[in-house]
């Protein structure tokens, strides 16, 4: 069964035909955040996809997934911004930006 246009299920599906290389970006972010403690859900509702870190970081990326940008708005400025390349380092100004207990990542025991 396809899902209707404009329900979260048909937004997910919209998403992942026009913008894949976005969604694969997100989710490569993403898992990195996981090693610095941070849990951010992966947005698709009124726009393109963006990953959704607190209710003062938003972080989307371009059509082809890259370039990063981040800040408190959606899509507005002020904004961070930086290539998709090195999710590592994107991963950890992201952490530095919400606080001491999230900038070093996580080790195994």
């Amino acid at each position: 069964m396809i899902p209707f246009h404009g329900t979260p299920a048909g937004d997910r599906v919209d998403a992942s035909i026009r913008r894949p290389g976005a969604i694969a970006a997100l989710r490569r972010l993403r898992t990195e955040l996981h090693e610095h403690r941070i849990y951010p859900e992966i947005s698709y509702d009124e726009g393109p996809p963006r990953l959704v870190v607190s209710s003062k970081l938003i972080v989307w990326t371009d059509h082809n997934g890259e370039f990063f940008t981040w800040g408190a708005t959606f899509m507005e400025e002020p904004a961070e911004s930086a290539a998709a390349d090195d999710v590592p380092q994107v991963a950890t100004r992201i952490a530095e930006q919400l606080g001491e207990h999230h900038t070093e990542p996580r080790t195994a025991p």
